[in-house]
């Protein structure tokens, strides 16, 4: 088992997150709060406790049924995902439309940096050196965030057209600061190896997770975390969780063979900790949006 945590609340003001699951959904207006969970372990969490419903109307009642049937599943799911990418993903008259579903890209960006730049303060000794958007698409949170405050950005996408698009999107300048790697997030086995041989500084992964398993989320968490440098490295997560009239405790799956023809999975943050947990990670600072979590985690090693 592991610590689940109480939640001391701050208020700060900040740009509302966009959605990635069940997309098309209202973005909140700027001077939007987003809450700081001052993390204070106080009981266990069983994997037993993780349970949720999938679009069939399937219960899970515990997270080893939950990880069972994904397993049996993954590759039909996974290659249902990767149709719905090649085929224009979230479609929309934009490139950041495609990849997120609706307009709010610009806003979450701002989110984004505002969250960077806390840990950048939190943590001095941070270097911002080598950045990876992990799971990139065509570069959104490369352009919005991480070459504003990183000198190179690594970006790995597993889509082929995307990962081909994302030159022209981030345009001549930017992509000069880039390298371009067309892989799947849980089938790299050493990323400094397989980049230039350099550790990285910082590993962004957002709106990604949720189209893996969570035993192949494990095993990616923890092959990124093995990339990042020592001491200093941190690795930051961004995710949907359950909102509005959603209970916040149960996760909601999505199956190819419902509405929206994919597999993709809205995590509860118990259920996101435990993954953590097995990947050797712990969370130094998780923020809650409108939508989202976002964590920033490193390793406890």
């Amino acid at each position: 088992s592991i610590s689940i945590y109480t939640v001391v609340v701050q208020q700060h003001t900040a740009m509302a997150a966009g959605k990635k699951n069940k997309k098309k959904q209202q973005h909140q207006t700027a001077n939007n709060a987003t809450t700081t969970l001052t993390l204070t372990p106080t009981c266990p969490v069983h994997p037993d406790s993780i349970q949720g419903t999938d679009d069939n109307g399937t219960f899970y009642a515990s997270h080893d049924q939950l990880a069972a049937v994904q397993q049996e599943n993954k590759e039909e799911w996974y290659r249902a995902n990767a149709a719905f990418w090649s085929q224009g993903g979230y479609g929309g008259n934009t490139d950041d439309e495609a990849m997120i579903g609706d307009a709010g890209g610009h806003a979450d960006g701002q989110e984004g940096l505002a969250f960077l730049d806390k840990m950048i303060a939190r943590y001095p000794t941070m270097r911002c050196q080598r950045a990876m958007d992990a799971g990139a698409g065509v570069g959104r949170v490369t352009k919005l965030v991480l070459l504003k405050r990183y000198r190179t950005v690594r970006l790995v996408e597993a889509d082929r057209e995307l990962s081909k698009r994302s030159r022209m999107y981030l345009g001549k300048k930017r992509a000069a600061r880039c390298d371009f790697t067309c892989q799947r997030l849980e089938e790299i086995s050493d990323i400094v190896q397989q980049g230039d041989g350099c550790f990285v500084d910082l590993i962004w992964l957002q709106w990604t997770l949720q189209y893996l398993t969570d035993l192949d989320a494990v095993r990616t968490l923890r092959t990124l975390a093995q990339g990042l440098s020592p001491k200093t490295g941190m690795l930051i997560v961004k995710e949907n969780r359950p909102y509005g009239g959603a209970r916040s405790d149960r996760f909601q799956m999505e199956t190819p063979s419902g509405v929206n023809g994919r597999y993709d999975i809205t995590r509860t943050d118990a259920q996101h900790r435990l993954l953590f947990h097995r990947a050797g990670l712990k969370v130094d600072l998780a923020e809650q949006g409108y939508e989202t979590n976002t964590y920033a985690i490193s390793s406890y090693y």
